[in-house]
């Protein structure tokens, strides 16, 4: 029981709460609309000259794009061309878009701090963390209508669901319940409540989980990540004891359907696909017959194949000589050879890294025609079966090289090793942002264009004016004030990011030595920063394989950064809670142990 004193005292702190807590609500709100100033100043911009690249995922957005007749159709996936469909559905204008992306990404992420570690501060700091990330004033990967701009904050969304899927279904103990809880129909319609609750947020996870899968064609990184965290919810399920056997096999039921919910969009996709074009696959360059035959021809040995050239021109000349298929369409090696990316000649001018996907789209459309996309992929198979044929008789050598996938040529253990230091470079320059970042400076308008509105319908699908496509909305806060505040925020992370590091080389320590001594507990949240600062450096290697033929740092930290800076900021985030959380504990212990010195000694011993 409270003394007098203790209660006076409790009752004079109320005050100072109630400011300290308007304060902070107050912080929060003004640091939002901040942001929502930086994103409607900075303005998202649109590359309309890039035609292989942003040009191509808008054509996917267009209303008529189930009946075009381009034959770079379906060179990539289009998971991006259907979020700016919806864009142009919303009405809402794509900066505004962006930032509730971002804003929902820094909510999501809060929330799952919170749900890891109960800390209101932790969580709160963690939205304001998220929400004035420096790469959303990326050049490139923030401001860059491109889908690498949207990858950053969409994978923070699907690791906070993640989160959010791991400690679902978990509730602290209620010591008393009332008695109006205990009756039947009340408990029947909160247990009816809850699992439903479950089953949207289980099936919104793995509908989250195959829009981000579908963005790119390297996805298939985020499927271990994703089988991992079902895993564990799986074992956290199968432990639960004290628990009826059906009620077991039901949540076990439940615990599997964000895999059902992901498989079933993207074959959802894939029969849209097949519907308007005659394949059921999410892209024809990296997938199916046609991403079968160039990885045939990577898997040729040959001493001209290198980092740089991975499709050498002696290995098209053999896979050529074993199949009579390839033969009966000489117009396909015709412009391998001598057009596009190999003019004027292949053998002066060999084909660069992955080129020779696009090369083979324009090949193909030039002699069998792309609009038939089921009667390519038919001609390749047969192909493929002549290719694989020759390898087994022995008229094709295989290259002994180690290979990291089908889509990337193969490596000597040398040139494997040599990735390491570019890896580490970018998990590095993801803390830091220190060397290759660039501030927004795109503009939706190119001022050496003839027309005064190059890409008016593409603005339109936007939701931009196009007669003011970069209007200055706040007549106080400027474009180039804006710059200057994106600059000042990549120094305070960079601060902050190294002292979070330094944290989580602490936990890392704290934990190994709680190992040690087979002390197993609390160190979960350590386990899972760990893992996703590993899973950060192997997606860094996997792209060092591959855009090491560009030798552009800055290409390398576009295709890069974006996607593991969700993972690290996670990881130091987690770290940061560990840390906090262990804190806690111990000043917890210590107020009880204070409190128990304080009672008289007569209370002591009787146990109060």
């Amino acid at each position: 029981m409270q003394t007098a004193r203790q209660l006076h005292k409790a009752q004079d702190g109320r005050p100072y709460h109630a400011i300290a807590g308007c304060l902070v609500i107050l912080t929060l709100i003004i640091l939002t609309l901040g942001r929502l100033a930086m994103s409607v100043t900075l303005h998202m911009w649109f590359a309309a000259n890039q035609r292989a690249d942003d040009g191509l995922l808008m054509s996917y957005s267009m209303s008529d794009y189930p009946s075009t007749h381009d034959p770079y159709k379906l060179a990539k996936n289009q998971g991006y061309g259907f979020f700016l469909r919806v864009v142009s559905w919303s009405k809402v204008n794509i900066d505004i878009v962006y930032f509730g992306v971002w804003l929902l990404a820094a909510v999501l992420t809060a929330c799952a701090l919170y749900s890891f570690f109960h800390i209101l501060w932790l969580s709160l700091i963690s939205y304001c963390y998220v929400l004035w990330n420096p790469l959303a004033f990326e050049n490139w990967l923030g401001t860059r209508l491109y889908r690498n701009s949207l990858i950053p904050p969409s994978l923070f969304i699907l690791i906070a669901l993640l989160m959010l899927y791991l400690t679902s279904g978990q509730h602290p103990r209620v010591k008393r319940k009332s008695r109006t809880s205990q009756l039947p129909w009340k408990s029947t319609t909160a247990t009816v409540i809850q699992v439903s609750g479950r089953v949207i947020f289980y099936l919104l996870l793995g509908l989250v989980f195959a829009f981000v899968y579908d963005l790119k064609e390297d996805s298939a990184w985020l499927i271990p990540m994703f089988l991992f965290v079902v895993g564990i919810k799986l074992v956290q399920v199968i432990q639960q004891t004290r628990v009826q056997v059906w009620k077991k096999c039901l949540t076990l039921l439940l615990t599997l359907l964000p895999l059902v919910s992901a498989a079933g969009c993207l074959q959802a996709v894939r029969l849209y696909n097949d519907h308007n074009f005659g394949v059921a696959l999410l892209n024809t360059r990296t997938q199916g017959a046609m991403a079968g035959f160039t990885s045939r021809v990577y898997q040729v040995a040959s001493p001209h194949q290198s980092p740089r050239i991975w499709a050498t021109a002696d290995a098209l000349d053999a896979v050529e000589r074993v199949s009579p298929t390839l033969r009966s369409q000489p117009a396909i090696m015709d412009y391998i050879r001598h057009r596009d990316f190999a003019a004027p000649s292949i053998y002066t001018h060999p084909i660069e890294g992955d080129f020779l996907t696009w090369q083979l789209i324009g090949a193909t459309d030039s002699s069998l025609g792309m609009d038939d996309e089921g009667r390519v992929q038919s001609f390749y198979q047969k192909v493929n079966k002549e290719i694989d044929t020759a390898f087994e008789k022995g008229d094709l050598i295989r290259s002994r090289k180690i290979r990291l996938s089908s889509s990337l040529p193969g490596r000597t253990p040398q040139q494997i090793t040599s990735l390491i230091g570019p890896s580490a470079d970018m998990l590095a320059d993801t803390i830091t942002l220190g060397r290759y970042y660039e501030h927004s400076k795109g503009k939706n308008v190119f001022e050496n264009s003839k027309k005064p509105i190059p890409n008016k319908k593409d603005l339109q699908q936007l939701n931009i004016d196009v007669h003011d496509p970069n209007p200055q909305v706040l007549p106080w806060f400027t474009s180039q004030q804006a710059k200057t505040v994106a600059q000042v925020d990549v120094v305070l992370y960079r601060i902050i990011n190294i002292c979070l590091c330094l944290v989580f080389l602490y936990n890392v320590f704290w934990a190994v030595k709680r190992l040690v001594h087979r002390q197993w507990r609390d160190t979960l949240a350590v386990g899972l920063s760990l893992a996703l600062i590993a899973y950060a450096f192997i997606y860094a290697f996997a792209v060092s394989w591959f855009i090491e033929y560009t030798a552009n740092l800055y290409f390398q930290f576009f295709f890069t950064v974006g996607s593991i800076t969700p993972l690290v900021i996670v990881a130091l985030l987690l770290a940061a809670g560990s840390l906090a959380r262990k804190q806690e504990i111990e000043s917890s212990k210590q107020c009880k142990h204070a409190q128990t010195l304080s009672q008289p000694k007569h209370k002591r011993q009787a146990g109060f």
